[in-house]
């Protein structure tokens, strides 16, 4: 198993480590990561990352692409704007940009030499992550999806694993096994498999509020996902206890939401609402080993989410800790 951390191409990151691939190779050493997962932002020169480093590469993901793949772009408008806006958001106004794009970001992968790519399969329109209502099924979702991806990659090549992860919005969720299993098969790439993201897994149990019982719910979903569980060769680990906050009635920030001033206070209110949900904090309690253990992933990703180059270090240490790592 390869223990990794994700890390995204965006100053934010880079700039604690002085842009220099060395400080975070030593910095992997230190923290007893064999490398990272890699998500790679504005046109970031591939060539600056060391060999046998970058182990895995998250492609893109836009959260509400689903009407303007089917081509609604009444229901675009509504949702992104005009015409140039949906173009900024999309990189045209045609669905084959995004087939184009995920192309060329499985060149980018190929490029780089990692063993998988992550995809997220998952739809959701910004409102209504305030009030959990969708206008999308899991199957709706899964079935573009799986129209999108065998469009884009092909199936005579063996490249990299392509891992699907789970979300908690309408798509794929791992709740359902025989949905599961369904969309594994409908897809025509060989190298095929699963990521299970445990944050984004426990927020479809809104109940939950301690690390016993979100390891025991997620061991028990795996469990339920029968032989179709040996597709998952990837983990994000990361934390979330979402009792508290999902109990509560979002509707006042879904007005706030609605009546913003502008498309930045938007964002800031969507941004506090998803990180309040999705946190990105580490697991503390050594039961997380045992969900690991059932799995047995080749990839173990420390996927959290620091606002400084010394809390990503306590982040780490934490999590190894509960490992029993180190």
């Amino acid at each position: 198993m390869r223990y990794l951390f994700h890390l995204s191409t965006v100053p934010k990151y880079f700039d604690w480590f002085d842009n220099d691939w060395d400080k975070i190779k030593e910095f992997a050493k230190e923290h007893h990561m064999d490398g990272v997962e890699i998500m790679i932002h504005n046109n970031y020169d591939i060539k600056r990352v060391p060999d046998d480093f970058a182990y895995g590469m998250h492609l893109r993901f836009w959260p509400m692409w689903l009407d303007f793949w089917n081509r609604d772009f009444y229901a675009v408008a509504n949702t992104v704007g005009e015409n140039d806006q949906i173009k900024r958001m999309y990189g045209g106004m045609d669905p084959q940009c995004l087939i184009d794009q995920y192309r060329e970001q499985y060149r980018l992968a190929k490029e780089l030499g990692v063993k998988y790519m992550v995809f997220h399969v998952s739809h959701v329109i910004n409102q209504d992550t305030f009030k959990w209502e969708y206008d999308y099924t899991d199957k709706e979702v899964m079935e573009a999806t799986i129209e999108l991806v065998n469009m884009a990659f092909p199936s005579n090549e063996d490249g990299p694993m392509l891992l699907f992860e789970n979300l908690w919005w309408p798509g794929l969720t791992y709740c359902d096994p025989e949905l599961t299993k369904w969309f594994i098969e409908q897809i025509n790439y060989k190298n095929k498999g699963f990521l299970l993201d445990t944050s984004h897994l426990i927020l479809t149990n809104p109940q939950i509020s301690t690390e016993d019982q979100a390891v025991d719910y997620m061991r028990e979903i795996v469990k339920g996902l029968g032989e179709t569980s040996s597709y998952i060769k990837g983990m994000h680990v990361n934390k979330t206890l979402p009792k508290n906050y999902m109990s509560k009635n979002h509707l006042d920030k879904l007005e706030k939401y609605k009546n913003a001033k502008n498309q930045w206070d938007k964002i800031n209110i969507l941004k506090d609402h998803i990180g309040n949900l999705d946190i990105h904090k580490p697991f503390d309690h050594s039961a997380i080993k045992k969900l690991i253990d059932d799995i047995k992933p080749e990839f173990c990703v420390f996927e959290v989410s620091p606002d400084t180059k010394n809390e990503l270090s306590d982040y780490l240490n934490r999590q190894n800790k509960a490992l029993a790592r180190g």
